[in-house]
């Protein structure tokens, strides 16, 4: 396997992973964000304190989802750039 190909495959999951990451905080959150129908003052903070929590891994996996994508998308250019100049080395 080139390296081209390589960084196309590394480049290609890392784009899909990015994209994946920032919705694992949402699961979490439609979980603990439907409200109770009497809920007490105590379930009320604990609502609040796992919301709070939520957003913060949101912001976490965004921010590593940005670095990865921006990791996978050099790794797709190098590899569309590489290909084009090993083509025309060899005439392809």
């Amino acid at each position: 396997m080139s390296r081209a190909r390589l960084a196309l495959t590394a480049g290609v999951l890392l784009l899909v992973a990015s994209c994946m990451l920032p919705c694992l905080p949402f699961l979490d959150l439609s979980g603990i964000s439907m409200p109770y129908q009497d809920p007490t003052p105590e379930m009320l903070e604990k609502q609040a304190i796992d919301i709070a929590a939520a957003e913060r891994r949101l912001a976490l996996y965004s921010a590593i989802a940005g670095a990865l994508a921006v990791i996978g998308l050099a790794a797709v250019i190098y590899a569309f750039t590489h290909r084009r100049s090993r083509r025309a080395d060899h005439g392809i």
